[in-house]
């Protein structure tokens, strides 16, 4: 049993038909053609071949042999030209049996359909899906025709001929889904009405280049891959496009959150850590401070004040800093007090390592102060410090 899956506008049906179903449907073509002085595309002569078999097609693959020869045949016929509408024949074999011919799916002007036989060949895959990849780069525009050339006038997706759109049987043409061709702005490649039902989807090039979050339309297998990744740490912004940290405040202030989380962490020396995993969830990796973002979180940052991202990072952030600083014994041993000891602003705030941008750090005992601390005792002891001169540093 062979099973055509057809779609119809929104309507979509499957029909069974078994070889000998196919072969009255050749016997039926046949003499049709055969009254009108006209010969049949050249694939049906595998039909006629086979039928001459005493003991039939005994290959162990006969069933993708014959789901590739049924294509092909139905192909070659739709293709001809020679009839200004589908041959009753034909359309007996396409629409479900108890609702030809009445059936308001064989009345329904086609928009668009697919054809496909259970048990296709390799051949007959498409594979495209196994090697479809992240790009990040916007696809040059090319004219049609240079494409369908490069494509050899085939669907990037299931690899049918595209219809030119000249022949008389134009529509039933497009009803099989080899209409005019579509192109993925995501691949910069031509499918079928079938592959590509014009859905859309925010391309990770543009994002990384222009900031443009608009929507582009997209095949089905661009739409099926950009929503698998859509929560994956993929797109690296310094290594495509640098500039864009300049460009965008809210990712500059992301990254220099991410930055300064990834400082601290280290110091973290007790099971709060798992707290900040908790806290993040699937987002752990914003606990790295490299440049990789998934797609929705640069979406998320196009929402401006109503982006959740910056919030979320700010969060942890402050209450990292907050552990470490003021409520753990064990993580706040790594603090050191001010070099400008008594004189010292504030004694009780120590210092951490991973607070530099706050901090200075004496060139010759390399000891750490408070900045208002060390320009203080700068000035009034003329750049000498308590530490150089007692010849005790810190964090030597």
């Amino acid at each position: 049993m062979y099973v055509i899956r057809v779609w119809s506008g929104e309507d979509q049906w499957e029909v069974e038909r078994r070889y000998r179903d196919f072969h009255t449907l050749y016997r039926r073509l046949k003499s049709l053609f055969a009254e009108q002085g006209w010969t049949l595309p050249s694939p049906w002569s595998s039909v006629e071949k086979e039928s001459r078999k005493i003991f039939g097609n005994a290959s162990p693959d006969v069933v993708s042999e014959r789901s590739v020869l049924i294509k092909e045949c139905l192909h070659s016929t739709i293709l001809s030209g020679f009839f200004s509408s589908p041959p009753s024949a034909l359309v007996w074999f396409l629409c479900p049996q108890d609702s030809f011919p009445s059936s308001p799916a064989a009345r329904t002007p086609v928009a668009r359909s697919i054809l496909s036989n259970k048990g296709a060949g390799a051949g007959n895959i498409s594979t495209l899906g196994n090697t479809i990849s992240l790009i990040v780069e916007i696809q040059p525009h090319k004219c049609t025709k240079k494409m369908l050339e490069a494509q050899h006038y085939t669907c990037a997706g299931c690899h049918k001929h595209f219809d030119d759109g000249m022949t008389l049987m134009r529509d039933f043409v497009q009803a099989l889904g080899w209409g005019k061709p579509r192109l993925c702005e995501y691949t910069g490649q031509l499918f079928c009405s079938s592959c590509h039902t014009n859905k859309t989807a925010v391309l990770p090039a543009r994002v990384l280049h222009n900031w443009d979050f608009n929507e582009y339309p997209v095949s089905h297998l661009a739409k099926s891959y950009l929503d698998s990744i859509h929560e994956q740490p993929m797109l690296c912004v310094s290594a495509v496009n640098p500039l864009l940290f300049s460009k965008v405040p809210a990712l500059h202030h992301i990254m220099g959150l991410r930055k300064k989380i990834g400082t601290m962490l280290p110091y973290v020396r007790c099971p709060f850590h798992r707290n900040v995993n908790k806290a993040l969830g699937s987002r752990r990796y914003l606990l790295e401070s490299n440049n990789f973002f998934a797609l929705r979180d640069l979406i998320d940052l196009s929402r401006g004040a109503f982006a959740a991202l910056p919030v979320m990072v700010e969060t942890v952030s402050r209450k990292i800093l907050e552990h470490i600083t003021e409520q753990c014994l064990i993580c706040c041993d790594v603090g050191v007090p001010c070099g400008a000891r008594q004189a010292c602003n504030d004694p009780s705030s120590l210092i951490f390592p991973f607070q530099e941008v706050e901090i200075e750090r004496c060139a010759s005992c390399k000891s750490v102060f408070h900045k208002p601390c060390f320009r203080k005792l700068t000035k009034l002891l003329l750049w000498d410090t308590p530490c150089c001169r007692s010849g005790h540093g810190v964090y030597q």
